[in-house]
């Protein structure tokens, strides 16, 4: 299984990052890239010292064919074909973004980066952008796309506030969510976003609400278990969210990093050295 960390989100990294990254025992990053004019430079940044998945915005059709064209031509200019990875948007499912409603249409774009990587000869995957969860609500619409038709890889975003133990709701057990997910995309799936927040949570109401939050430790062992379980149900890739945390300590977005704001690491950072309190 490839493994890959989220890091970037449209700027470059300096190589001291990069560095520490493939460290950590990641092959490389996931990337995102907003527009044409940054392509060059965030391609070349990503690939000098390593791997990246590289994630193609859909909001517009005309946009996303033409930074497809930008980031295989310059992929190929590279020699990047064997490290390099095309995700085709982010969690299209979810309601209030362009393709919630129209499934299908989401699954032709996906075929026209296909055809476009492939007319400038880059071999490597081509993957769907991830959809947000594997709930029987997500499934459904990633069944409705029929990008399973397509010749591409099946990517997911598997997100829960609980344990990795435990199921979704809907779900006898994990075994359970795989083989529900295997059914519509088939065997060839990529987790491309897992994480868990250490923000805090509140639970219950009034008197008798509480406020609690997963520890940096647990996080390296929910780490562990989840990339153990995937690899175990033969996902072909793991992307851990992400690199960095955020400046707010009470958001939820801002609490997913293996770093923290001071430059130290967690315990999160080193889960693939095989030591999760190897950083503190």
């Amino acid at each position: 299984m490839r493994l890959f960390l989220n890091a970037g989100f449209g700027e470059p990294l300096p190589a001291t990052d990069l560095d520490l990254i493939r460290s950590l025992g990641y092959e490389g990053i996931r990337q995102n890239i907003p527009s044409v004019e940054s392509a060059a430079l965030l391609v070349g940044n990503a690939l000098d010292k390593g791997a990246a998945i590289f994630i193609i915005p859909v909001e517009s059709a005309d946009l996303c064919q033409e930074i497809a064209h930008a980031v295989a031509e310059r992929i190929k200019v590279i020699g990047g074909d064997d490290r390099a990875v095309i995700e085709v948007g982010n969690e299209e499912d979810l309601r209030g973004k362009r393709w919630h409603d129209d499934p299908y249409g989401w699954s032709l774009l996906v075929t026209d980066v296909l055809n476009i990587a492939r007319e400038h000869r880059f071999w490597g995957p081509v993957v769907s952008g991830g959809i947000s969860s594997v709930s029987r609500s997500a499934l459904d619409w990633l069944k409705r796309s029929r990008v399973h038709e397509r010749e591409v890889c099946i990517g997911y975003h598997q997100y829960r506030s609980t344990s990795p133990q435990k199921a979704l709701s809907g779900y006898s057990s994990r075994a359970d969510e795989f083989k529900a997910l295997k059914d519509v995309a088939g065997q060839d799936i990529w987790c491309t976003e897992c994480g868990w927040s250490t923000a805090p949570r509140s639970k219950g109401w009034w008197i008798f609400k509480r406020t609690w939050s997963y520890s940096d430790a647990e996080v390296a062992s929910f780490l562990r278990y989840e990339i153990d379980l995937q690899d175990s149900f033969n996902s072909k890739a793991f992307v851990t969210y992400q690199l960095n945390d955020g400046p707010n300590p009470m958001n939820d977005q801002d609490r997913f990093g293996i770093r923290r704001t001071d430059g130290t690491l967690k315990p999160q950072a080193s889960v693939l050295l095989g030591d999760g309190e190897a950083a503190k």
